[in-house]
């Protein structure tokens, strides 16, 4: 039961995380393409003309580059957060762990305590025709 809240909880964060990742993705490459519109109508109105092929392929090529550049920044970016949060995760779990593994030497140390208070003879006894 358990193990299958923990399925069910890693699956509906893996999702979150998947909605989040595509969110920064595409506002990364809307970032991009706004910029680079901007660019190119500043060139034309600073040469006062419309661009020639070559320098629309030029400017594809530019606008390529920085768009690769600012999506490894992105994915960098994002990587890191995953991984803190996979960190912060570990963390949690050796805390819960621990504190798991404490519960049961206190519960250990109870039961033999009680044992120990137990008249002799009694822990163990079985009748002979048993």
């Amino acid at each position: 039961m358990e193990l299958e809240q923990w399925q069910r909880d890693f699956d509906r964060r893996v999702e979150e995380g998947r909605g989040e990742i595509q969110a920064r993705i595409e506002g990364a490459e809307r970032c991009c393409k706004e910029v680079e519109e901007a660019r190119r109508r500043d060139w034309e109105e600073l040469k006062g003309r419309m661009m020639t092929a070559e320098e629309k392929r030029q400017y594809e090529i530019d606008y390529i580059q920085r768009l690769f550049a600012t999506l490894t920044d992105e994915y960098v970016n994002i990587i890191r957060s995953v991984g803190e949060d996979m960190r912060q995760g570990f963390a949690e779990n050796r805390a819960e762990a621990e504190e798991g593994r404490a519960q049961l030497r206190a519960n250990t140390e109870a039961v033999l305590r009680m044992l120990d208070r137990l008249p002799p003879g009694t822990v163990g006894d079985e009748p002979e025709g048993a």
